[in-house]
């Protein structure tokens, strides 16, 4: 072969070569986040499919570390161009400065979805709403008829819901009325705080703590007159319990929506709004939670990952999404008319809830005024005397929220 050739041979290659890098250059995103690969995969390739030229690698986290990697990565200049937030950590990020500001962005869709109280901090808008969540009040239908209540009738006020914990605990020494959380952190505060705020009370008024408010006082002592009719254990013990047909009602999320016909084939059982204080009093209130896409600082291509978090919050996106994990909804307001959630009257429920869902204050040292109101709670279901215990709650979050607060942190990335 002449020396003509091997020239036009190579030169061919390189052609080949600049075409081959060509078609693998682009942008590549980094996405943290906390579902199973199942789930996001079929997003991410069509997402790509649409978007030529721009990639997304994803990371997995889990919630029991996902916090702390991603603390220790900002810390170290590592962080993803985007990442999952849960609704509670969004501030406490947003007040360390490591977010980016997409307030402008934001507002063209704020009409099109719930929940942007977690994202806005200080009048600025840090993020978009993904999916959320919240509870409703499950109940066994057929401890309801042996009890001589009507299955489809479930209680709306605090007196039903008392009176049908009352019928089902007395069926007999194995059943019990009602689940009541305890021993478990971040979860207690979303099942009592529900009759609080339906009644009116909350946890911050400003920068003021007024959990021991005549309403949330009024709460407890009701909370705590459920209790007698029910099983103090936590969350996955309670959940088990209802799928064994022994817990006529408690206060869960959407999960059981897919584990019950996995697991307990058998149960009849409904999912009705959690009641109100009674008929013409208070409201059907709920704990409302939810998981926030935000872009770090640390984001290198700020327009395409943009591009990706809106075709992630995007209707038909979520709702395929949630059809499959059937934990959480989607933020966009017009699902409550999507066909699925219309054939799906379960699951439609919640989204009926997220109506009067109550977001957590946003405030950058949530986290740790949560943690009281649990301890406060779980010390008046083990005996201590209710007043006094939200009186020391109050007192140690007002610590908590003064400016002057010596231990008050200011975490630095």
């Amino acid at each position: 072969m002449n020396i003509r050739c091997w020239s036009f041979m190579l030169l061919a290659l390189l052609i080949v070569s600049c075409g081959q890098k060509e078609e693998r250059a682009g942008v590549t995103l980094t996405w943290w986040q906390f579902w199973e690969p199942k789930i996001v995969e079929p997003l991410i390739k069509e997402f790509e499919a649409e978007n030529p030229g721009i990639h997304v690698d994803y990371q997995q986290l889990t919630w029991a570390n996902g916090l702390d990697k991603i603390t220790i990565a900002l810390a170290g200049g590592t962080g993803p161009d985007i990442c999952e937030l849960g609704s509670t950590w969004v501030p406490r990020f947003a007040h360390d400065g490591v977010l980016i500001d997409i307030t402008a962005e934001a507002e063209a869709i704020k009409n099109e979805y719930r929940m942007w109280e977690p994202v806005t901090y200080q009048g600025k808008i840090y993020g978009l709403p993904w999916v959320v969540g919240t509870r409703a009040l499950f109940y066994n239908r057929r401890l309801f008829t042996q009890a001589g209540l009507d299955p489809d009738s479930p209680p709306t006020t605090w007196e039903e819901l008392l009176e049908a914990a009352k019928a089902i605990h007395n069926l007999g020494p194995e059943i019990y009325g009602y689940g009541i959380n305890a021993g478990e952190r971040y979860i207690l505060y979303k099942k009592f705080m529900p009759f609080a705020w339906g009644n009116g009370g909350d946890v911050l008024d400003g920068n003021r703590c007024v959990l021991d408010s005549p309403e949330v006082k009024e709460a407890l002592k009701f909370y705590l007159e459920l209790a007698k009719y029910g099983l103090a254990e936590k969350q996955d013990i309670l959940d088990n319990a209802f799928k064994r047909g022994v817990l006529g009602m408690h206060i869960s999320g959407a999960w059981n929506l897919g584990r019950i016909p996995a697991e307990a084939a058998e149960l009849d059982f409904g999912v009705a709004l959690i009641p109100k204080p009674s008929k013409t009093k208070g409201r059907s209130a709920s704990f409302a939670g939810g998981e926030m896409l935000v872009l770090f600082k640390s984001c290198r291509h700020k327009k395409e990952a943009l591009s990706f978090i809106r075709f992630l919050i995007r209707e038909d996106n979520a709702v395929r999404l949630c059809r499959e994990v059937k934990s959480v909804a989607p933020a966009a307001v017009a699902t409550i008319n999507n066909e699925y959630y219309l054939n799906h009257p379960k699951e439609a429920v919640f989204l009926k809830q997220m109506e009067e869902a109550v977001s957590p204050p946003n405030h950058p040292r949530w986290v740790e005024i949560e943690d009281e109101v649990n301890t406060a709670i779980e010390r008046a279901i083990y005996g201590e005397e209710p007043d006094k215990v939200l009186r020391e709650a109050r007192e140690k979050i007002d610590g908590l929220l003064a400016p002057s607060n010596k231990k008050a942190r200011d975490l630095k990335y």
